[in-house]
């Protein structure tokens, strides 16, 4: 397949989280159209077990959905931040626990036509406790409930569609295949 080529890019929105472009673009068939995106920093999602093999989920409100979702820890990856680095401060910073070792299970775009930006999702296990560090003030809010999960029960939230975060629904479903296929084999 042959590529589009820009011919002309503008930022049209500029905010802290995140900027919408409007490009137009060059066809194979040398027609010119319009195309508008949103672009952010990719962002991680952490799936973590306890010794105890108890799933490490938050929940909190989500404005767009008008209701509290569960789900497992994300953020956006900071400038100048790698992806492990970003994880590993989102997980601990959401949850109050360090995870030292980290697993990929995989990265993928999300909403693919109108948002330019990768979901890395990363399985952690030998966490330590340490101290939840929400944001709060200007730039951010949050408020985030811990919750321990059983695999299966988490799991089974993902299929009866009651994990309504779209990266956090495909995350428990790549960590059950990676574990049924013994790629990851919990202890």
């Amino acid at each position: 397949m042959k590529k589009w080529k820009c011919k002309k890019s503008e930022v049209i929105i500029d905010t802290k989280f995140f900027k919408a472009r409007k490009d137009i673009v060059e066809l194979p068939t040398k027609e010119l159209q319009e195309w508008t995106y949103c672009f952010t920093n990719d962002i991680v999602v952490i799936l973590a077990i306890t010794k105890e093999r108890k799933i490490i989920m938050v929940r909190q409100y989500r404005y767009f959905a008008e209701d509290e979702a569960i789900e497992f820890p994300s953020g956006l990856v900071n400038d100048n931040e790698t992806i492990e680095d970003a994880a590993k401060r989102e997980f601990e910073e959401e949850t109050g626990f360090k995870c030292n070792s980290l697993v990929k299970l995989g990265s993928f775009y999300e909403a693919f036509g109108q948002l330019k930006r990768k979901v890395h999702i990363f399985f952690a296990r030998d966490l330590i406790k340490s101290k939840q560090n929400l944001d709060s003030g200007e730039d951010s809010f949050e408020d985030i409930e811990v919750e321990l999960v059983d695999f299966n029960e988490a799991v089974n939230l993902a299929l009866q569609n009651k994990i309504i975060v779209t990266d956090s629904a495909l995350a428990i479903l790549l960590l059950k295949e990676k574990i049924d296929r013994k790629e990851i084999v919990l202890d």
